[in-house]
């Protein structure tokens, strides 16, 4: 379309210019203006190109920025339930680590106590044995 148009305004001032209307000069001052015109117009549709592009580039950042910041804050969440776990995990650590300590001592206390008594046992069995053979 742009290069019929070029052509028409060519050939139009190509007549001008061949039938004595308009001065070679003024002619050729027409030819830089609509050329430098086209130019504009040709850098004007370039720069709304590269603008629309970065604007979508931009559309997009934003986009992963909001996702970067909902993970953050969901990783954040997700921190403080471990060190909730971990503290509980700990406490439960410690208390059976007490619960063990308390039954493996009252079971080292039953066994000294079993011994003393299977002391007595003996001893009293000994005086048994002994009173047994006297009363005999």
């Amino acid at each position: 379309m742009a290069a019929l148009l070029a052509a028409v305004t060519v050939g139009v001032l190509a007549l001008l210019v061949l039938s004595g209307t308009m001065p070679l000069g003024a002619a050729a001052a027409v030819v830089a203006f609509v050329v430098s015109m086209a130019a504009l117009a040709f850098l004007t549709l370039v720069v709304r190109r590269i603008d629309g592009k970065a604007h979508r580039i931009d559309l997009r950042v934003k986009k992963y920025e909001a996702e970067l910041a909902r993970t953050t804050t969901a990783i954040k969440a997700i921190d403080t339930r471990l060190d909730l776990l971990v503290r509980a995990v700990e406490n439960s650590s410690a208390r059976r680590a007490d619960d063990l300590g308390a039954v493996l001592a009252s079971l080292g206390e039953d066994r000294v106590n079993a011994m003393a008594r299977v002391k007595e046992v003996e001893e009293l069995r000994a005086e048994v044995r002994a009173l047994a053979k006297d009363s005999v």
